[in-house]
């Protein structure tokens, strides 16, 4: 096999014709990381005039007169000859030298074991571990594998709706009545989602930003979201779900009018028979949905005098890219929970993908915890409630490239040589 660079067009166009290339290992990517200060390689692994391995490669400065390499979610290639992932690595590594790299990182976009929606491993389920032996017979150290939201590494663990050969009946059916029962919820607050412009991203931003505050997790800059427009063009796409005050005043009007029907309706089978038991329940609770519905229309015009027209509730930036739409990054707004803006994103979005044809919906980074007293439960259990399966990646893997440089590295920064990982984003 000989390793050749090739135009970021040909690599695009070269990886299209692989189901599982993931967003990270594009030329998109490729773009951003680019801006951001890194030098970008498209590889390609030649054998008899084909190509048959392709990763994207960045590398950053080291130490000054060095460098460090990180293989983003990758390479690929068919996964049925692992000779060629080893042949790739043989020709990958004297690239490196000359290049005056220290060590290479990669965290493959392969799955280490099958898992439920529950988090829980599936007897006789498949695994991945001879991958995992491979990389280990290259001479990679593996990084120990963990739980729990690590921000200097992409994530290794992920929540995927599987859409393939379902229809929309078929996927909601699938969710848990309480995850049914707010979306229906959403509906009957006319709640709309629509696309966010560029110039509009600071409404994601802001809700992103009281997100991660409220909950103290990190967050991107307004930046990050912009950048993720420039770069990915039409494959990056913020969302907004909002409450349309004025549609939603329309709809409580629209109620009002029918229990004030129902209760005529009851007072006048009680004049015609007093001690109907079925009059008398259908006038009381018609009542009080009537008295429920007069608090609501004054929230509402108190909140149309506040906000205008729209009450923003929740935004997310999506990427759509191969065969999955991913969740990338989200916020909503905690003061109007009630009206399940979430729900209503989240059922927009997978209907959307449903109808593009896209294969899974990706809900992306979980911590890998399933207690209810543990990390980011509560991140689990909404993902979950729409019956996503835990995914469980292999893991990042690190290729010493200089063992003297590496190590100077790692006293130089304080980090023993299993804690040399670099990410991305």
């Amino acid at each position: 096999m000989d390793l050749i660079e090739i135009t970021n067009d040909t690599y695009e166009n070269w990886i299209t014709n692989y189901p599982q290339r993931n967003f990270l290992q594009s030329s998109y990517e490729g773009k951003k990381m680019s801006q951001n200060g890194g030098h970008i390689y498209y590889l390609a692994g030649k054998e008899k005039n084909t190509i048959q391995i392709c990763a994207l490669l960045c590398l950053r400065p080291l130490m000054k007169r060095f460098t460090f390499a990180y293989l983003p979610r990758g390479p690929i290639y068919d996964g049925s000859h692992p000779e060629y992932l080893q042949s790739f690595y043989a020709q990958l590594k004297p690239f490196l030298k000359q290049k005056k790299c220290v060590f290479l990182e990669t965290d493959p976009y392969i799955p280490l074991r099958q898992r439920d929606k529950d988090g829980h491993i599936v007897d006789h389920g498949w695994d991945h571990f001879d991958i995992v032996q491979q990389y280990k017979d290259m001479h990679f150290q593996q990084l120990p594998w963990k739980q729990g939201y690590d921000e200097t590494k992409q994530c290794r663990w992920m929540s995927v709706l599987d859409l393939r050969q379902k229809t929309k009946e078929e996927v909601f059916a699938s969710f848990s009545a309480k995850t049914r029962q707010n979306i229906r919820k959403a509906m009957r607050n006319t709640i709309q989602v629509r696309p966010l412009s560029r110039e509009e991203l600071p409404i994601l931003y802001h809700m992103v930003k009281e997100t991660g505050q409220r909950r103290n997790f990190p967050f991107f800059p307004l930046s990050y979201y912009q950048e993720q427009y420039d770069c990915f063009q039409d494959h990056a796409q913020a969302y907004y779900a909002y409450l349309d005050l004025d549609a939603y005043l329309t709809s409580l009007y629209q109620s009002m009018e029918k229990e004030k029907s129902t209760i005529q309706q009851a007072q006048d089978g009680l004049r015609l028979n007093p001690y109907s038991k079925n009059s008398k329940h259908r006038l009381q609770k018609a009542q009080a949905n009537l008295q429920a519905l007069d608090v609501r229309i004054k929230e509402a015009k108190q909140l149309a005098q506040t906000h205008g027209k729209e009450l923003g509730l929740a935004a997310a930036m999506y990427i759509f890219y191969g065969q999955e739409i991913i969740y990338l990054a989200s916020g909503s707004n905690d003061i109007y929970k009630t009206y399940k803006g979430p729900y209503a994103l989240q059922w927009a979005m997978i209907q959307q993908a449903i109808e593009k044809g896209y294969s899974y919906y990706n809900f992306y980074g979980i911590s890998g915890y399933f207690e209810p007293d543990q990390e980011g439960y509560g991140v689990f259990d909404f993902k979950r409630g729409f019956h996503a399966d835990v995914i469980e990646l292999i893991g990042n893997y690190i290729l010493t490239i200089s063992p003297a440089l590496y190590k100077l590295y790692a006293i130089r920064s304080k980090k023993n040589e299993l804690n040399g990982s670099f990410y991305f984003r």
